[in-house]
């Protein structure tokens, strides 16, 4: 059976979605030594070209798909404009026979995410999370107070088979349907959260899917990025009283919300000038 990572970049005028996924290609590339496809679209494939990335260099398969809706939502105090519907569309778009999706704003230092290959599972979930700091976030752990449990799109495992088939059936007919679904689930439809989508698609199938044997550790928008390698990252983080600590997370992979300076650290260490 074929396995391999899926990511998805689409570039906005604020965000270089594409360089990030490069940088993640090379990451995954050392520490999981998987092959990696790019869901993409041509807008973001000649940006990259402007900046003489091919992206045929990096990725297993470059996959167009024009994902047309755009969104906006507020991150590190600006709003960013974002288009990322179609991972929705994953099922008939990967190319592999077992797939992992991530997000391209993880920095990878690890290989905590091979131990998915291979399973008895058609389908991996992640849903338990915690910041760099171990804060609690009640809008990782439930939709809403009382609501359905919280499930992560970050990172998402599945095989083909006709359980992971359905599943991404449900998913785009929430996503098609999604001012209805928000108001029967007392959520806000704009904008509309892939993560979201997967809570609902997993709540309303009622199946026990088995976890991605890990805790997805994330740092939030609001924490400043200081240093990125490839043994650690340096967060200066906002604590009470307007203080500040400096964590660093080494040896474990880490989800960076502040794509503003992601984008700044992963072209350095690309090598690339933006």
């Amino acid at each position: 059976m074929t396995q391999g990572i899926l990511l998805f970049a689409h570039n906005s005028e604020e965000v270089n979605y594409g360089v990030m996924a490069v940088w993640m290609s090379e990451r995954i590339a050392r520490f999981l030594g998987k092959p990696v496809s790019i869901v993409t679209d041509n807008y973001t494939v000649e940006s990259l070209k402007a900046i003489s990335i091919d992206l045929k260099k990096y990725f297993d398969n470059v996959i167009i798909n024009e994902c047309n809706t755009t969104q906006t939502r507020r991150l590190s105090g600006e709003n960013i404009i974002f288009k990322n519907l179609d991972r929705c569309d994953a099922y008939d778009l990967t190319p592999y026979d077992e797939t992992l999706i991530l997000d391209i704003d993880i920095a990878i230092m690890s290989d905590r995410l091979n131990l998915v290959w291979d399973c008895a599972d058609n389908i991996l979930i992640s849903n338990k999370s915690t910041d760099v700091i171990d804060r609690p976030y009640n809008e990782f752990g439930f939709l809403k107070d009382h609501g359905i449990e919280f499930q992560w799109a970050t990172e998402f495992y599945f095989k083909k088979s006709e359980i992971a088939e359905a599943f991404f059936d449900k998913c785009k007919s929430i996503r098609d349907n999604y001012a209805w679904y928000s108001m029967l689930y007392g959520m806000s439809n704009h904008p509309m959260r892939n993560d979201h989508i997967w809570s609902i698609a997993i709540h309303e199938m009622n199946v026990p899917f088995n976890k991605i044997p890990r805790v997805l550790r994330f740092a939030t928008d609001l924490d400043d990025l200081v240093e990125l390698s490839s043994e650690r990252a340096l967060f200066n983080v906002k604590v009470k009283d307007g203080k500040t600590r400096l964590i660093n997370i080494k040896d474990q992979d880490v989800h960076i919300l502040n794509k503003f300076e992601l984008i700044v650290l992963s072209a350095i260490e690309l090598g690339i000038m933006l």
